[in-house]
């Protein structure tokens, strides 16, 4: 295969419709949207969705509602090698909440990773955010952070991403629970401290919900902060619900959040995913967190749900025997690799933000091509 990576086109949506039906069938991920998107938007199930608003399981109006005129800037995102009608490979690039830091992902067609070198693909992905990362910047060459995931266990990717000069900085360890066999305490309150009481979240709470998140996550590695407009669009999201998200509240302060989000993959009915567990520092070593898991976890059983999963920092080794008491065991581990490359800021130009258009733009008769796949 001589195939290049080039910039997405609108006729290669069949093409990625097959290559993420393939990957998906052989690696039983679930990428896909909700089943009336995934037919016609494929590629949205890999491109970033929540720098975007999006949620597994939009239906495709939905998304199209909520991208709108952003529907070109996402796929500039997206890097394509194709010959003929089938897709080997896609590589998504999109900038991680800042200016300064991306995220490179891919998929490759699951008859064609023999063939298809992963530093090709690597390399392709970081000449993209060359080209993308400058647009608008100004003044001398900036510093732009890069960072790709992969399985602890998959030796190539740690190989091809040392190769292209990544470090492991992070592992994220992959935990679920079985609610049927949990605790009995989950709704035991015997053991809140003094002064606090858990309630699940309600219609009002945002502000000191807001106010207890970014204090909680202020110091935590990799963490941002929730601004009034960026938790007002999660709140309305498929993904929150109000009767499985809990609140430690100390006379109307909150001391600690806990918000459980349901799957909503068809395929994973039942199973929820432990989304933010956060206590606020002047309130911790109080066993506050293990109360709020405690709550959570007796909230979804309540509403049905059979199956909690959570992923724990593994540098976090005060959590884990609590995670085990609970009931959770290892599933898998998620380990980040991070690089730092130059960008050269063009003059006259401010820096690319998430949420900009991205130019130059680029005509679907010539794509920009960014690399072969060395393959």
């Amino acid at each position: 295969m001589t195939g290049r990576f080039r910039e997405y086109r609108r006729r290669d949506l069949p093409a990625l419709g097959g290559l993420f039906a393939r990957a998906d069938a052989h690696d039983g991920a679930a990428r896909a949207l909700a089943p009336d998107a995934a037919d016609e938007l494929p590629l949205f199930a890999f491109a970033p969705r929540y720098p975007l608003g999006l949620e597994r399981g939009l239906t495709r109006d939905e998304v199209r509602s909520r991208l709108g005129s952003r529907l070109s800037e996402v796929e500039r995102l997206v890097l394509v090698a194709a010959e003929g009608a089938a897709a080997d490979a896609c590589v998504t690039v999109f900038p991680a909440g800042s200016e300064a830091s991306w995220m490179l992902d891919w998929v490759v067609d699951p008859g064609k990773r023999e063939a298809v070198a992963l530093d090709g693909i690597v390399q392709s992905g970081l000449n993209r955010i060359q080209h993308l990362a400058p647009s608008g910047m100004r003044g001398a060459p900036a510093t732009c952070r890069v960072e790709a995931r992969g399985l602890r266990e998959d030796r190539e990717v740690m190989a091809g991403l040392g190769r292209a000069g990544f470090q492991a900085v992070r592992t994220f360890v992959i935990m679920a629970c079985e609610l049927g066999r949990a605790p009995s305490a989950c709704r035991s309150r015997g053991g809140v401290p003094e002064g606090i009481s858990l309630r699940t979240y309600r219609s009002g709470d945002a502000p000191a919900w807001i106010a207890a998140f970014n204090a909680s996550f202020s110091d935590h590695w990799g963490g941002f902060s929730y601004s009034d407009e960026s938790w007002a669009r999660h709140a309305n999201s498929p993904r929150f619900r109000e009767e499985i998200s809990v609140v430690a509240e100390a006379g109307g302060f909150f001391a600690g959040i806990c918000h459980c989000a349901p799957s909503l993959n068809p395929r994973e009915k039942g199973l929820a995913h432990l989304h933010i567990l956060g206590v606020h520092p002047d309130f911790r070593r109080r066993g506050l967190g293990t109360c709020l898991m405690l709550e959570a976890m007796g909230r979804l059983r309540e509403n049905g749900f059979k199956r909690v999963e959570l992923d724990m920092d593994r540098l976090n080794a005060r959590a884990l025997p609590i995670y085990e008491q609970l009931g959770f065991r290892e599933q898998e581990a998620i380990t980040m690799y991070r690089r730092e490359i130059a960008v050269q800021r063009a003059a006259g130009c401010r820096a690319y933000a998430s949420g900009d258009t991205i130019s130059p733009n680029t005509t679907d008769s010539s794509p920009q091509d960014f690399g072969g796949l060395n393959r």
